[in-house]
């Protein structure tokens, strides 16, 4: 079912926001957060509001 809704918001170039693990460049490294996806597969990575702790923590997290 899952596999099925990314497939059609591939297809149908919906640009919806979907929680799915994707390359984060900033990070070099892979997360699952909530991206938009597209045509190309993901046009747009959101990252949440953080605390300067939380990033720092995330930014180790993904330094590890």
């Amino acid at each position: 079912m899952v596999s099925s809704r990314i497939a059609e918001i591939v297809l149908r170039e919906e640009r919806a926001v979907i929680p799915i693990g994707s390359y984060n460049p900033r990070l070099r490294d892979k997360l699952s957060n909530a991206d938009v996806l597209g045509r190309n597969g993901v046009v747009q990575i959101l990252e949440p509001e953080m605390s300067k702790d939380e990033r720092q923590a995330l930014d180790g997290s993904a330094e590890t």
